[in-house]
């Protein structure tokens, strides 16, 4: 049973840290759009939900 729960926790560190890896691509994808281009930034969000599945 211990051994388990130690690749219970192992998966959820892996699934915070593939989270964060998203988000910083979302931030830095949108710091290269313009603030007037919505098309650039429905890309990044575009690209912030297809990483969550």
């Amino acid at each position: 049973m211990n051994i388990s729960s130690n690749a219970i926790s192992i998966d959820h560190g892996q699934s915070r840290e593939q989270a964060w890896d998203a988000v910083e691509t979302y931030f830095e994808c949108i710091t290269t759009c313009s603030l007037d281009d919505g098309e650039c930034i429905t890309r990044c969000v575009e690209q912030l939900r297809e990483s969550d599945d």
